[in-house]
């Protein structure tokens, strides 16, 4: 038992150190600099598009496609992704109340 404890927990921390061990290396390349500025943005419209993609019926997607639009007017407005991810999800919440 206490060995797979320490084989577990030897693959974790290498998991978590490698990747900042090799970001130094490669830290001052141009093309890594814009892949990483555009991968959180990339990676949250596929998210979004999978979340409209599954939608069960027609009220679910329009309450999830106005608090898309509602997220991204806040975020665009107060550039806090905390905020419009609140605003968001206040507006999901609240269509489902009241319609």
């Amino acid at each position: 038992m206490l060995a797979a404890i320490v084989v577990c927990a030897a693959v974790t921390y290498s998991l978590r150190l490698f990747p900042v061990l090799l970001a130094h290396r490669f830290r001052d390349r141009e093309d890594l600099r814009e892949i990483s500025a555009l991968l959180p943005a990339g990676l949250m419209l596929i998210l979004v598009a999978y979340t409209l993609l599954e939608a069960d019926s027609g009220m679910q997607l329009s309450r999830l496609i106005l608090a898309a639009l509602i997220s991204v007017v806040v975020n665009l407005a107060s550039k806090n992704f905390l905020i419009a991810f609140i605003a968001g999800f206040a507006v999901y919440f609240l269509s489902g109340v009241f319609l």
